[in-house]
């Protein structure tokens, strides 16, 4: 079957948190000449890459640029009498930003989220001759799916605090449960849903369901299954249909997106303006979200020159400096220090001293102290803040921010990591700002 890729760029400059048969089309869709400078995400549907793939993978889009990726993921029984797992993996380059590394960086692994699905699929007698399955899979038998389901949990990637993305698996999209209240409490800005599935037609289940989302609390919702099942879809007196992915926002609707004929991916482009994030606890409305708009879509057809597969690619690549956890915990920190260096700088020492092991809240909390790496990083962090600092007074927000965009020979990839958290929570801040002076 062939697999749709979806690309979708956004309007920020920084962000915080499978290839059958080889990653040739990922070069060669990568390479294509388009009216946009660089591509954000790359999203690939439900089972399209094996578990081995992903390191290869995410090598490939690190070396154009690609700031993160959610694909996903089927796995082979682990052993006799076991289920496999099915999941969403999404990626974050380990740069924390869009746009390639220098020629000779070393190979990084990405920092890596798993979003598992936890309802399996069923296949009735109407299902299996819609999809023409009967000459493996027999009519008269319900088939489901041989998936290990997990424990439920939900995983949400905050990008800085404009935008909040998730993603799910699937039939997960159409449960109404605790996971769908998850969502609807709090309001992502979009929820990608990648399937194995028929065409996304609006007359169809995902439509449906996307509208929950959609609806309320507004969010962004995309669909996008695997062509080769768009195309085995064919109920009586239905004609195969091309359309691969379903978009749908609260203020233009539903839009189908095709795959046309000798296309290999679609990319989606999409303007970002500002929206207010309301709570229900009395919390003053702030204007810190992001509400994305007028997607266009531009068929890509990949480059018959090849691939140009590089060496890079086959690497062994070095663990993340910092695990999912302590990055979340690190950017919390960040976050916090660029507020006190645009409001209060002179208490940015004693916020710094809190973060530290031993701080007197962490035990009136019953909060641990951070790990020995996070340790690290927190004195990193003080570092850059202490060394835009003069003599004779505290660092001000301009020098910190001047300070972390300062690339340094020869710095460790811990310090480098460090550096990239601080600037784009002080760029993002710094852009609020600006809007705010404007309107």
């Amino acid at each position: 079957m062939q697999r749709p890729h979806c690309g979708v760029r956004a309007e920020h400059d920084d962000l915080l948190p499978g290839i059958h048969g080889g990653n040739c089309l990922a070069h060669r869709l990568l390479q294509v000449g388009l009216d946009v400078d660089d591509v954000d995400v790359v999203v690939l549907p439900e089972a399209a890459v094996d578990e081995t793939e992903i390191d290869e993978l995410e090598a490939v889009l690190d070396r154009h640029g690609v700031v993160q990726v959610m694909a996903g993921v089927r796995q082979r029984s682990p052993g006799p009498g076991r289920y496999p797992c099915n999941w969403v993996h999404t990626g974050v380059n380990p740069r924390l930003r869009k746009g390639a590394g220098p020629p000779g960086d070393p190979v990084r692994q990405w920092f890596h989220i798993r979003q598992n699905k936890h309802h399996r699929w069923s296949l009735d007698e109407s299902q299996i001759y819609q999809y023409h399955l009967a000459g493996a899979l027999h009519p008269h038998v319900r088939w489901w799916e041989a998936m290990e389901v997990p424990p439920r949990s939900l995983q949400f990637v905050s990008v800085g605090e404009e935008i909040t993305i998730v993603s799910l698996v699937c039939q997960d999209l159409a449960e109404s449960d605790e996971i769908a209240n998850v969502i609807r409490a709090v309001g992502p800005t979009v929820v990608f849903t990648v399937l194995l599935d028929g065409p996304q037609l609006t007359s169809r289940w995902a439509a449906r369901y996307a509208s929950v989302f959609a609806d309320d609390p507004g969010s962004v919702v995309l669909t996008l299954t695997s062509f080769g099942m768009a195309q085995r879809s064919q109920p009586p007196g239905r004609e195969a249909s091309p359309i691969v992915a379903l978009l749908k926002d609260a203020d233009q609707g539903f839009r189908e997106i095709p795959l046309e004929p000798g296309a290999q991916a679609v990319l989606l482009t999409a303007s970002g303006s500002r929206a207010i994030r309301r709570t229900a606890d009395l919390r003053r409305p702030v204007d810190t979200g992001t509400h994305y708009f007028g997607a266009s879509v531009h068929q890509i057809h990949a480059s018959e020159a090849g691939s140009n597969s590089s060496s890079a690619d086959a690497e062994a690549t070095s663990p993340p400096v910092l695990d999912v956890d302590d990055l979340t915990v690190l950017t919390g920190w960040a976050e916090a220090v660029a507020e006190t260096l645009a409001h209060a700088p002179e208490r940015v020492p004693a916020l710094v001293a809190d973060a530290r092991p031993g701080a007197a809240w962490r035990s009136e909390l019953g909060v641990a102290d951070p790990s020995p790496q996070l340790n690290t990083a927190i004195q990193s962090l003080d570092e850059v803040i202490q060394g835009a600092a003069s003599p004779d007074d505290v660092a001000s927000f301009d020098a910190v921010l001047a300070a972390s965009r300062d690339d340094r020979v020869g710095e460790e990839p811990l310090g480098e990591l460090v550096r990239g958290v601080l600037r784009a929570t002080l760029e993002q801040l710094r852009s609020r700002q600006a809007g705010a002076n404007q309107s």
